[in-house]
């Protein structure tokens, strides 16, 4: 009897991959299963891809959690994560969301949540992850 259920992974997947970013050779982005993305190789410039991998999402009024599989870096890394704005239905304003040290749960009005995978690092990197966001309530 019972038994547990999963929640809906709500998080939208990035398109146009794959693509590189930095530079000599770069760090190539892909995306190896649906909604996973590796970031390999290696760059001499800081990468600093705050806009590169961007999706969105239309919310519901509700509480919101964002998770990952593994985080990279951990979750309070500002190397590798995810950066998100959301901007309300009723025209109140753009606000900050989820960032590193501040994934969830959030209560957030209804709106267009704008999400960014970033990498800001340099040297060699070989990590994989898979952003989750929740509606829990």
């Amino acid at each position: 009897m019972g038994g547990g259920y999963e929640l809906a992974n709500l998080y939208p997947r990035v398109t146009g991959l794959p693509k590189t970013l930095g530079a000599d050779p770069g760090i190539t982005v892909t995306e190896p299963t649906p909604g996973t993305y590796r970031f390999k190789g290696s760059t001499t410039q800081a990468a600093a891809s705050w806009t590169d991998l961007y999706s969105s999402v239309h919310v519901e009024a509700g509480t919101y959690t964002m998770d990952a599989t593994d985080w990279p870096l951990g979750s309070d890394s500002w190397l590798i994560g995810v950066q998100t704005k959301l901007i309300p239905d009723d025209g109140s304003g753009q606000t900050d969301e989820f960032s590193p040290r501040s994934y969830g749960p959030r209560t957030l009005k209804a709106g267009t949540l704008t999400i960014n995978i970033f990498i800001n690092t340099t040297g060699e990197v070989d990590k994989t992850f898979t952003p989750r966001l929740y509606k829990t309530n």
